[in-house]
């Protein structure tokens, strides 16, 4: 075997063996944490699965979706700027604690060169 592929997979075993220790530390989870956990999952694919309905709904009942957007454009602007900063601040902290907690780079000291089958 290449010795490329040996030091890729010896860096995927130090990395899985990091991931058990980290979740052998943590502790376990009440039904609450759950709960919120799975609470804080939900705005994504609701945004998605809606966007989705909407494009069905004006499909199948236009004159229910006209009367729907009808009612988006009597918004007024302040609520729409309301929605944004709210939809930007949740995906925003979201983001923000991503990259917070993101794994570093494995072995990046070692100086090892990308080649010709890992782009990266």
């Amino acid at each position: 075997m290449p010795k490329s592929i040996l030091s890729k997979a010896a860096i995927a075993a130090r990395h899985l063996r990091a991931l058990a220790r980290s979740d052998a530390s943590a502790a376990p989870q009440g039904r609450y944490d759950r709960l919120i956990d799975a609470a804080n999952r939900l705005p994504r694919p609701v945004l998605v699965y809606g966007t989705v309905a909407l494009m069905f709904l004006a499909l199948i009942r236009p004159d229910l979706f006209d009367r729907g957007m009808a009612s988006l454009d009597r918004m007024p602007d302040e609520l729409w700027w309301l929605v944004g900063a709210i939809l930007a601040g949740h995906f925003g902290a979201r983001e923000a604690h991503h990259l917070r907690h993101r794994t570093p780079p494995a072995d990046e000291s070692r100086g090892e060169k990308p080649g010709p089958d890992n782009p990266a």
